[in-house]
């Protein structure tokens, strides 16, 4: 009687997600049968050792090399293949998340990319694949056709922010040149517009001049979004502007705001004093240090 009560008392989770829990723990390290049950027991979910024992016949009967040594069972790498077209849409994504305007996104992208490739140890096929992508695009296509407008422009791609004129659909803008984007049959420039204050696309195809402007070299503020965390109370309050993304959590909310002009922001959320901080750029964080620092000096 006691002994079904516990069992009422546990946790009764689907068969699939107990499998996928066994592979977890056997990728991680050998485990012995007894060391297995321990782990879903501290998990507090029910499972008997006849069970494990067909789950893990179920694994082997799917595709994967587990061995037993020792009384341990593990998994012997590989753990399954990638074949050729696989691979070529994860070079493909790789490219895409690389020139998505987030280094954290692309940061993780490269851990999930870095563990499954240990996973399959093909990253040298991998690696091959990517290189073989990057020399066909880079000889032929868009690239060859705007070789010109890539060598001019990229000369102004550093660290350092700088000023170029371009004549676009016969109107003339003054950009900061950030990067490029490749599609398959066109490449795209990310640009700060100067004198609308945003970020804007500029296919090369419509790009007909390109000059240097005298203040090349003058530094501009050309960040894609201020992200700042509003905790405690003061959250419940918080009034979202127009193209603002908001992540909410238990006790803050994460706001991502690209189209307000920075002076305007910053005096905007001077009003929730020590509840608002500014998470990234570190530019913006440094410039609000600077805003708040000031302040402060003035009233003391």
């Amino acid at each position: 009687m006691l002994n079904n009560k516990i069992k009422k008392d546990k946790k009764s989770l689907s068969t699939p997600y107990k499998i996928i829990k066994i592979l977890k723990l056997l990728i991680e390290q050998p485990m012995s049968i007894g060391e297995i049950l321990k782990s879903f027991e501290k998990d507090d979910v029910f499972i008997t050792p006849e069970s494990l024992s067909k789950y893990i016949t179920t694994l082997k009967l799917s595709g994967c090399n587990i061995q037993k040594l020792r009384n341990k069972f593990y998994v012997k790498y590989p753990i399954f293949y990638l074949n050729t077209p696989e691979f070529e849409t994860l070079a493909g994504f790789d490219s895409v998340c690389k020139n998505l305007n987030s280094k954290e996104n692309y940061n993780e992208f490269q851990k999930f990319l870095s563990k499954l490739l240990s996973l399959t140890k093909e990253s040298e096929k991998y690696q091959n694949i990517c290189i073989a992508q990057s020399q066909k695009f880079k000889f032929g296509g868009p690239c060859e056709k705007h070789k010109n407008k890539i060598e001019i422009i990229s000369k102004f791609l550093d660290d350092e922010a700088q000023r170029v004129k371009i004549l676009f659909d016969d109107k003339e803008f003054t950009i900061t040149p950030l990067k490029f984007h490749y599609f398959k049959d066109s490449i795209c420039l990310l640009a700060y517009d100067i004198k609308s204050s945003v970020n804007k696309y500029f296919p090369l195809d419509k790009i007909s001049d390109i000059k240097e402007t005298l203040s090349a070299k003058s530094p501009v503020d050309f960040s894609l979004t201020t992200t700042f965390k509003i905790t405690g109370r003061l959250k419940n309050a918080y009034a979202p502007r127009e193209g603002e993304i908001i992540s909410e959590f238990k006790d803050h909310i994460i706001v991502s705001n690209k189209k307000e002009d920075k002076d305007e922001l910053f005096k905007r959320l001077l009003k929730y004093g020590s509840f608002c901080e500014i998470l990234y750029p570190k530019s913006d964080r440094e410039k609000f240090k600077t805003l708040v620092t000031g302040l402060i000096s003035n009233f003391s």
